[in-house]
Formats: structure tokens, C-alpha cells, sequence
């Protein structure tokens, strides 16, 4: 892989940084003072030593071009910084690059998923349904939101025609944190009997990444166990890169960052390795960033600022210390989805100043624990609805887990919220032991 960095980087004789194992047989290198011209002559050098370009793209001046020769080549290009990544890998597949279309008398419709709250207070999965009824699906949840993989099949199954396959039509996982890949590592194990998943989309970090140290074994193990079922799978796996465009049915990915836009810096927060894309669908744009936080943050203002402009978006790392106020103002979304618990949320709201700005600028919000959140798409204010509730937290359980509780006031006022928002108890997960006087 050194000598195809060697001979084609002619314009800069020696990297500015060693080159970053990006896993898969993908390795980067990064050049510091480029400018658009030497880009562009770089990219004019591999044409002519018999590289075809596979896709160009441009996002408010970052440039993006995929090359295929003996090697795949991945340059983005940022003239904010002058800074020029570039990924060359073996025997990785590309995304679909060119516009696809889809039929079917179905709707376009986003959904911020109720993960199962009873238990613990994270977890994420997104859906979007297409007019085929085919299903994009980000992330799943967390290994103790124990039904979670029955509970995304039998959402899909539902909106599924009788007679047909559940058809994932792509799934992303956002970056390898338990709660959001353990589902859907137990869906690859118990829910494909009567599913077609046609894609598996990420950029995952390497397990063995240099800045692990800093990482909990959980993340190391869980990411292991992951790539491992990656590599054993038949289902087609696509590595996406910073500045791709790629299509799946009606829908439009613009891939906005990825761990290798961190490099050089190290990453000490594992949420920094999330990938962050943009979706267009039916003229609607919805900002997916999944658990990205302070350095992805950076890259993504000053590269792109107020070209962030969206309709919807997926609040980062459920609300917690995520991107910041000046991502969100420039996002300027009408509507955000916190994929969080009702008491998190409320409990982070007064301390977290880029919640506060985002919901400021907002025209609504959305608690996914309250509901599953139905967006129809093209987007409309007026045309959201939250579905009935699902799950209710037991008590009991989570603080002997996590040692904390709540007032019987507090209970109680959970509880009558639930039963408004359409919430069933016998349809739900009932406190085996309630650890107070509060009755339900």
C-alpha cells in the first residue's frame, strides 16, 4: 500500500502524518497545505496512470473523489484547512453512487423508534420506511433492552405487505457502542428467518485502535465480537467515506464525517467515532450524526457551517455532551428527535446548554422513550404523530442495577404520563417488586 501512496502522491513527497490503519485493508495518510489546484492535478495524475473516477462530489467547497486502479482511492479534500485525506484500500466495495428510484404505493415516512426504556436509559434505532416498504434502519439498541431485535422485526413485519419478506434495504451502524450495535447483532442471530437485509453500511474504528487505553473493555470486546460477525456474514458490507454520496431506493446519503477525519488527533471518546450522514428524501433533509461529539463537532462547523441547514434532526449521543449550541445553530432544525428517556431528558435539559439552543431554534421536539416518532416525509409539522407508548421504566429493577430512584410523586406522575400517551401495562414490563409504597 506504500508504494501506491509513493506513486501517486508525486505533489507531496512525504505524508505530514504516518499512515492510520482505518481496518478493513484501508490505510490513510494525511497532507497539510494543499490547495485545489494541487488537488486537482493530483486527481488528473491517477486518471492518467489509469485510475477511473467512480464519483465526484462538492459540499460547500469540500471536495470528494472516488478513484478505482489497482487500488480504491478516497480523497476528500477540505480548503478550510487545506488538509487533504486520503483512504486507499483492497477489495472493499463501493456504495451505490447513481440515483435510484422507487416504486410501490407505500409512503415515505422517518421514525425515531421507542428502544425499551424499562431497564436502562439509552439506546437508539432510526427507520426509514420507503414506498416499496422497504426499511433503512440506523443502529438497534442496547443488549439490555432484551427484545429490542422482536420488537424492530415485528415494527417492520407490520408495515410489511402479508406474503413478503421484511426488506432491510440497508442498515448503518453508527459507530460500535452496545447500545447501539447489541440489537442488531441479535438480529443478524434470530430475526433473518423471514427478513432480506441487502446491506450493511459503516466506518467502523479498529478494534485494536491506538487509542483504546482510553476506551472500557466493553467497547474493545463488543467491537471484536463485532467485526468478527461482519467478516463471517454473506450479507454485502459497504465501508463509506467522508464526502460520499450514495443512494438507496428514494433516499440520499451524504456522508458528513467519519473517525478519519479526527486523525491526527486521538480519540479518547469513543462517541467521536461515529459516523455522521445527511438524508434527503422527498425534498426533506434529516441530520443523522448518531453519538458524535466535541471533535466531531469541530470538523463538521468549520467544514460545513450553515450549509448544515436541515428539517429534522437526531440529537447526538442521546442528548448528553454531544455536538455543540454551534452545530445545532447551524443544523437550525424545526423538529429534533432525542432518542432518551422522558427523566434523562428532563434531569439534563437545565445543565446542558446545546439542548437548550436546539430547542430554541426548534419548532418541536420529540422524546423517543414518550413514543415511537412517526416524521412522514416530505416533511410537514402538522403531520407528525407519536405512537403509543410501549415501555415503562421498573423501578425496582433499575435501581438495584443502577442505584438510583425516584419519589413516589415522581412515580406516580411517570406513570399517569404513560397512560396518557396510550401506554398499556399489560402490554409492557410490570415492577415484579416495586420498591415503594407507590401502587400502579
Amino acid at each position: 500500500m506504500d508504494k501506491v501512496f509513493e506513486k501517486f502522491l508525486q505533489f507531496r513527497a512525504v505524508a505530514d502524518e504516518p499512515t492510520y490503519d482505518c481496518r478493513e485493508n484501508c490505510y490513510m495518510r494525511l497532507y497539510r497545505g494543499v490547495t485545489e489546484t494541487e488537488y486537482s492535478e493530483w486527481i488528473s495524475v491517477l486518471e492518467k496512470s489509469g485510475f477511473e473516477v467512480l464519483q465526484k462530489t462538492e459540499n460547500n467547497g469540500n471536495l470528494y473523489t472516488c478513484l478505482k486502479g489497482e487500488v480504491l482511492v478516497n480523497a476528500f479534500f477540505s480548503p478550510c484547512d487545506g488538509i487533504l485525506r486520503v483512504a486507499a484500500s483492497e477489495n472493499v466495495t463501493t456504495p451505490c453512487f447513481e440515483p435510484t428510484y422507487c416504486e410501490g404505493d407505500g409512503e415515505t415516512a422517518f421514525y425515531g423508534f421507542e428502544s425499551d426504556q424499562a431497564l436502562i436509559d439509552c439506546g437508539m434505532c432510526l427507520l426509514i420506511e420507503c414506498p416499496d416498504h422497504s426499511f433503512f434502519v440506523v443502529d438497534s439498541g442496547h443488549y439490555m433492552q432484551f427484545n429490542d431485535n422482536d420488537r424492530i422485526y415485528n415494527f417492520m413485519r407490520e408495515r410489511t405487505p402479508e406474503g413478503q419478506k421484511v426488506v432491510v434495504n440497508g442498515w448503518l451502524l453508527s459507530h460500535a457502542h452496545s447500545d447501539h450495535i447489541s440489537k442488531f447483532m441479535d438480529f443478524l442471530r434470530y430475526n433473518c428467518h423471514d427478513c432480506i437485509i441487502e446491506g450493511i453500511y459503516s466506518n467502523l474504528i479498529p478494534d485494536d485502535y491506538h487509542g483504546y487505553k482510553n476506551w472500557t473493555r466493553e467497547e474493545v470486546l463488543l467491537s471484536k465480537k463485532l467485526f468478527k460477525m461482519l467478516e463471517e456474514t454473506k450479507i454485502p458490507t459497504y465501508k463509506i467515506h467522508t464526502g460520499q454520496r450514495f443512494y438507496i431506493r428514494n433516499l440520499m446519503f451524504d456522508v458528513l464525517g467519519t473517525h478519519e477525519d479526527i486523525y491526527p488527533n486521538l480519540i479518547t471518546d469513543y462517541n467521536d467515532s461515529s459516523c455522521m450522514v445527511m438524508l434527503t428524501a422527498e425534498n426533506s433533509r434529516i441530520f443523522i450524526p448518531g453519538d458524535a461529539s466535541a471533535l466531531s463537532s469541530i470538523e463538521l462547523e468549520k467544514r460545513y457551517g450553515e450549509a448544515l441547514k436541515c428539517d429534522v434532526v437526531q440529537v447526538s449521543h442521546h442528548g448528553h455532551n454531544g455536538l455543540s449550541k454551534t452545530a445545532y445553530e447551524y443544523l437550525n432544525a424545526e423538529v429534533a428527535v432525542f432518542p432518551i428517556t422522558r427523566i434523562k431528558f428532563d434531569e439534563e435539559y437545565p445543565r446542558i446548554e446545546a439542548n437548550r439552543r436546539l430547542i430554541e431554534l426548534a419548532k418541536a421536539h420529540y422524546i423517543t422513550s414518550d413514543g415511537t416518532v412517526k416524521i412522514p416525509l416530505p416533511y410537514s409539522l402538522d403531520k407528525i404523530e407519536v405512537l403509543p407508548d410501549e415501555t415503562f421504566e421498573d423501578f425496582g429493577k433499575i435501581n438495584r442495577l443502577w442505584g438510583y430512584s425516584y419519589t413516589d410523586e415522581r412515580k406516580k406522575e411517570l406513570y399517569d404520563m404513560f397512560v396518557a400517551r396510550g401506554g398499556d401495562l399489560n402490554k409492557t414490563n410490570l415492577p415484579a417488586e416495586p420498591d415503594s409504597k407507590f401502587e400502579m
